[in-house]
């Protein structure tokens, strides 16, 4: 089983750690000194019962339990530091090749799962193998190697009883075997209930204005509620369910005491052994039984740590997206090509067929209705989602497939409807698009995007800190950080997910010069909830339903008369709506 765990954590981690390895023969050799001792002991109660004990060697004696004293500080610190070391060592690095392996997912990945659940396997999954390795392997490694040492001398000084201190050790592992299963089912339970807990704090906090706003905050705190109670639910069945048998396993382990003071007061007064030899063996036997009973914690916590390796496991056994091996050419231009792509979201199809080109050095925009697959086609674009087998998507003649990670992210800058800001500095947000930019070049970027304005208002400038999400900040305040990340980037193919849907007119109006900016001599994909702002597209693609309804400038399209002329119609009718009193009000009859 320790092996089983081993081979999971190193490959977990993708590496070994002859550190873990080093950690346990230093317990093993600890487990000799602490048998040493009550070798020594023995040897002087049997001198002594034999009257052959003397000074000098009552003398070595105690300079050998000295120095086994010694030498098991040292085996230990040499244990617990290796240990230490390589459980941090090889849990880091795991939890380092599961967050890059969350950068290779699919998005698809991530609408079934929880924030908070991928948080709790990366922190409180990992952080408990880190703690049951750093404190159980050294206790698993002497805890089992000792009743072995001490069982096999006892049986040189009587056979009979040394039997009976050995038996304790297979019958306890036995009961313990029955007692495994009972508690690794309510320990998965008290990581799920943990995971659900950690997903359900992350929900109410995120959503706390929501919540007071339309005042359900009462609901979902509730809901956090009943995943804390299930919580303290699961850690009272944990601790519960397998107390019976923890109970019986105990019970065999101090049975073994009773057994061995039982036969040896049996054998002294029938004279078949010495009063001083029963003393030794209850003495002994009491240790023994001290070592049994930590062997079983830690047999059941090394199991414990083995369920939540399995969590980090099945996260890195998923699906990547696909990556070719062989390294595509360099990339000399930047047009894209959508040949006959079709897409769904499990059973759902949302592209079919789709078939357009984003010409090198132009605006294409696309633009439909709701769910007509917008931005599915650009997240496509950007290997956000993968490429199923049937079309392609190609940068310069290369597909896309082709293309290392690294390097197409290199070719790609997106600016999202959905802006996400780090908690950190404004700079170091702005840093976000090129790590190595320049001071200056930051501000040449946030002036471009106009943005430089806003920033040097803040009390702190560009060193201002931002909360979780710049929830300080407008959204079109947002928004332009957004933009001069990706003016920063100055990658040649630029994504613009409906930039400007969710903020006002002024906004508005500073967002569209800043994009003017960022999209100079580009290839530049905008998908466009209003009309007006893409009316000067080079070319505009509108999609229905999952298709190519029709393509064209906004002057061919309208005179189309086609989905196209209809969308415009609409949104042109809606200028002219206003929010109406429902009623009027009576005159002060005062």
């Amino acid at each position: 089983m320790l092996g089983e765990v081993f081979m999971l954590g190193e490959r977990l981690a993708g590496r070994k750690d002859a550190r873990l390895r080093r950690g346990l023969l230093f317990a093993f050799a600890e487990a000799l000194t602490i048998a040493a001792p009550y070798a020594l002991v023995l040897f002087f109660i049997r001198q002594a019962l034999e009257h052959r004990l003397s000074m000098r060697l009552t003398w070595w004696i105690t300079c050998g339990i000295a120095l086994s004293v010694l030498l098991r500080l040292a085996f230990s610190g040499g244990a617990m530091s290796n240990i230490f070391i390589a459980a941090h060592a090889l849990m880091g690095q795991a939890r380092i090749r599961a967050a890059d392996h969350l950068r290779r997912l699919p998005m698809g990945f991530f609408t079934h799962r929880r924030s908070g659940e991928l948080a709790g396997v990366l922190t409180t999954d990992v952080a408990l193998v880190e703690d049951v390795w750093s404190h159980t392997l050294g206790i698993f490694a002497s805890s089992f190697a000792l009743p072995m040492l001490v069982g096999l001398g006892l049986c040189f000084l009587d056979w009979r009883l040394g039997l009976i201190v050995l038996a304790a050790l297979p019958m306890a592992l036995l009961v313990l075997a029955a007692t495994t299963p009972v508690f690794v089912r309510e320990f998965e339970a008290v990581l799920e209930a943990t995971a659900d807990v950690s997903a359900r704090v992350v929900e109410y906090v995120q959503g706390i204005a929501v919540l007071r706003a339309f005042g359900r905050h009462g609901e979902v705190y509730q809901r956090f509620v009943s995943a804390m109670e299930r919580l303290r639910d699961a850690l009272i069945r944990a601790d519960v369910l397998p107390s019976p048998l923890l109970a019986v396993f105990g019970f065999v382990v101090e049975v073994s005491f009773v057994a061995v003071a039982y036969t040896g007061s049996a054998l002294a007064l029938r004279g078949s052994i010495q009063p001083g030899v029963l003393l030794v063996f209850l003495v002994v036997t009491v240790g023994v039984v001290r070592q049994v009973a930590d062997l079983g914690v830690a047999l059941l916590m090394l199991r414990a740590s083995q369920r939540a390796l399995g969590h980090v496991d099945r996260l890195l056994a998923e699906k990547p997206l696909a990556e070719s091996s062989a390294r595509a050419a360099s990339l000399r231009t930047f047009d894209v090509e959508v040949d006959s792509v079709s897409f769904a979201y499990e059973d759902t199809a949302v592209l079919d067929g789709v078939s357009v080109s984003f010409p090198e050095r132009s605006l294409t925009a696309l633009v439909g209705a709701s769910g007509s697959g917008k931005s599915t086609l650009v997240h496509l674009v950007a290997r956000l989602w993968d490429i199923p087998s049937q079309g392609a998507i190609r940068i310069g003649g290369v597909d896309i497939r082709d293309i290392p990670f690294e390097e197409l992210h290199q070719h790609i800058a997106m600016v999202f409807q959905d802006v996400v800001l780090f908690s950190g500095s404004i700079l170091q947000n702005l840093l976000v698009g090129r790590s190595d930019a320049s001071r200056e070049e930051v501000e040449r970027a946030a002036r471009a995007a106009r943005a430089h304005d806003f920033i040097t208002a803040l009390p702190n400038g560009y060193d201002t800190l931002l909360g979780e999400g710049g929830g300080t900040l407008s959204g079109g305040e947002r928004q332009r950080l957004s933009i001069a990340r990706a003016i920063l980037k100055d990658a040649p193919i630029v994504l613009l997910d409906e930039a400007t849907a969710s903020v006002d007119a002024s906004a508005e109006a500073e967002i569209q010069r800043a994009i003017d900016e960022l999209v100079k001599k580009k290839t530049v994909v905008v998908i466009a909830h209003r009309l007006r702002t893409v009316r000067r597209a080079h070319r505009i693609v509108v999609l229905d339903k999952g298709r190519v309804a029709e393509s064209g400038t906004h002057e061919e399209l309208l005179a189309k008369r086609g989905v196209y002329a209809a969308l415009w119609q609409e949104q042109e009718r809606a200028k002219g709506w206003r929010l109406a009193a429902s009623a009027t009000p009576h005159a002060d009859k005062g």
